[in-house]
């Protein structure tokens, strides 16, 4: 059994979009026996194998969990998620021509940062950042529920600024990313979508690019 101090955080790559990101946009709310969409079902997933361990796992043929206090709040497949959390602990980085490199920065008054920068063929395709904090809580996962979007001079809470850190650095490279003595973004173009501190997550992605 894992400590219940460690964390999981399970995404789904679909068409070069994050599943988590997607949120209630993913879509399988409404025919969901439970009514939930899938980062929900993901989140409770995660939670659940913190507590009882993967080997707990049970599932059907068909890839679907068969622990009845699993299925309560998961009903998606998880055979695959199942998959991912065993190849993260066996440090398979490697799968279907994907590479992934992982990298963290924590901060002692926030919390702890990740990042994962996802390779096909050599290249860089996606990078997904999270932030663990102190509460042991994945702000993506408290979405519109972080706080930030009332007092954020964007109106963006934290998972849309950091989708929108993301997408600037595939596109600009993590080395053209300036901040200021605070941890701020000085790239005027960042700073119209991202207003929060960007020095740890920059130094997340930056700490996952230097793995072999």
């Amino acid at each position: 059994m894992l400590s219940r101090k460690t964390a999981k955080l399970i995404d789904r790559l679909a068409n070069g979009k994050s599943s988590k990101e997607l949120h209630d946009n993913y879509g399988i709310k409404p025919v969901s026996t439970l009514n939930k969409d899938w980062w929900e079902q993901v989140a409770y997933y995660e939670s659940w194998v913190v507590k009882n361990g993967l080997d707990s796992v049970k599932t059907d043929q068909k890839g679907h969990a068969l622990n009845p206090d699993l299925i309560s709040g998961a009903t998606i497949n998880v055979a695959e998620l199942s998959q991912a959390v065993k190849n993260a602990i066996d440090g398979k980085i490697e799968d279907g021509g994907y590479t992934l490199k992982t990298g963290t920065s924590y901060n002692s008054i926030y919390g702890l940062y990740v990042a994962n920068v996802i390779f096909k063929d050599g290249e860089i395709i996606k990078i997904l950042l999270d932030f663990i904090t102190n509460d042991g809580m994945s702000s993506k996962e408290k979405y519109d529920n972080y706080g930030m979007k009332n007092v954020s001079s964007i109106k963006k809470d934290w998972w849309e600024q950091a989708a929108y850190f993301e997408d600037w650095v595939l596109k600009n490279g993590i080395d053209s990313v300036k901040y200021d003595s605070q941890g701020k973004a000085l790239n005027v173009d960042l700073i119209s979508g991202a207003t929060m501190l960007v020095d740890d997550m920059t130094l997340a992605v930056i700490d996952a690019l230097k793995k072999n």
